[in-house]
This record gives structure tokens, C-alpha cells and sequence, in this order.
């Protein structure tokens, strides 16, 4: 698609860069406010992607250089240049990327980190909560995401903490209440899952130690 036959994509295009970029942007940069909150959701998810090292340090240097170049040869013939030299380029990409987001309802079309995926299933404490993990490793860390249902929220006073276990003890890698539910947890680890295979989670008070407590009401293992 050309870029200059949509006006929304200029609108897409135009949140992204606020979303990354503290300083004014360009005067004829259409207002975020035009996007309702399909579109919206779509471009942040985008935002988020692009700011993952994974979707960069995956694909081959050469091959990015070459999309680079292509992308900044197609570009000239649709996009006007403008006051700075490197924001045509720039431009037609996040217009690129926000088309390909949008128009397929919010997915996100970048290739991910090697991630993997695992089930957790519901204790005695919680026998119709289960959820998914997946466990992306990260140059930092290992990033943890967790698909929960059935979990009640924490009560006053408490709060859900998750844990990852191995032969050398237990990781903290966060902590949440879960009081409005039906969104991914995000998690964060500094061991590596294959120390530590077993992943779970505990009610915790919140005026209890710093160690999980007993009770608790999803586990799982990365593993056999």
C-alpha cells in the first residue's frame, strides 16, 4: 500500500513516534486522538515489539541492512521529505508497520525470542484457576508471562507472588493482585528455568516474611 492513499496511516504512524520520542514531533503530525481503542491497543502492541532487543538481534545483520535499504528506496516516491534527514525513512517504517498490524486486527507479525510454553494447573487453594506460562529468554534475564483464568483476586490485605524452584531453592520473579484480572501477568527472572524448573504461585499477607507462604494455588514445571 502507498503510503499517501490512507490519511489513518499517517494518525497510526504519528503514535508510535510520540510513544518514543520526548520532543515535539513535526507540526503536521495528526492528534492521537483520532484512533479508537482497537487501534489504539493494535499500535501499542506494535510499540512494544519494536522496542524488544529480541526483534532485533534475531534476523541475520545483513538482512536487516538490506530491508533497511529497500525500505528507504520505496519510500522516497511516497513520503514528502521533511525538516530532518533521517525521518522519511523512519516514517514509512512505522507507517509500514502500523498497516500491517492494524489491518489484521491487532497481531503482531515480528518474529519473537525462543520462547517456550507450559501449563500450570490449579491447587487445592485454587482448584478452577490454571494458567500458561511463556518463558522468554532475554540478554538481561529470562521474561516470564502469565494467561491466567479462573483465579480469584488476591483479598485486602494480600497479594500473589510467583516463584521459580530448583535444586539451589526458590527465585522470586514478581508479584501481583490480580483484582481486575483478564490481562497477562508479566514476570521477570534472573535465574534461568532449566535451575529452576518449577514455576508457582502463593497467597501472600502482606504483613508476612519475604519467603512464599503455604498456601499455594498454581504450579507447574518447565519440564519432566
Amino acid at each position: 500500500m502507498n503510503p499517501s492513499e490512507d490519511p489513518r496511516l499517517d494518525v497510526w504512524a504519528g503514535h508510535l513516534e510520540r510513544r518514543e520520542q520526548p520532543e515535539p514531533l513535526d507540526p503536521g503530525t495528526p492528534p492521537a486522538a483520532d484512533l479508537d481503542p482497537v487501534e489504539r491497543d493494535a499500535l501499542d502492541s506494535v510499540a512494544r515489539r519494536l522496542a524488544d532487543e529480541a526483534l532485533w538481534s534475531g534476523p541475520p545483520p545483513e538482512l536487516r541492512a538490506r530491508l533497511l535499504a529497500q525500505a528507504g528506496r520505496e519510500q522516497t516516491d511516497a513520503v514528502p521529505p521533511t525538516r530532518t534527514g533521517h525521518r522519511p525513512v523512519r516514517r514509512w517504517l512505522l507507517v509500514a508497520a502500523a498497516a500491517a498490524v492494524v489491518s489484521v486486527g491487532g497481531a503482531v507479525l515480528w518474529p519473537r525470542g525462543p520462547a517456550t510454553e507450559f501449563a500450570l494447573a490449579g491447587t487445592a487453594a485454587a482448584p478452577a484457576a490454571s494458567a500458561t506460562a511463556e518463558l522468554t529468554p532475554k540478554s538481561a534475564g529470562l521474561a516470564i508471562q502469565l494467561h491466567i483464568t479462573g483465579l480469584r483476586p488476591a483479598p485486602d490485605g494480600t497479594y500473589y507472588a510467583a516463584w521459580l524452584r530448583g535444586p539451589d531453592g526458590v527465585v522470586p520473579v514478581g508479584s501481583f493482585h490480580w483484582r481486575k484480572g483478564g490481562i497477562p501477568i508479566d514476570l521477570w527472572s534472573g535465574v534461568t528455568s532449566d535451575r529452576y524448573p518449577e514455576l508457582f504461585v502463593t497467597l501472600q499477607s502482606e504483613t508476612a516474611g519475604p519467603g512464599p507462604s503455604d498456601i499455594v494455588v498454581l504450579d507447574g514445571r518447565t519440564g519432566p
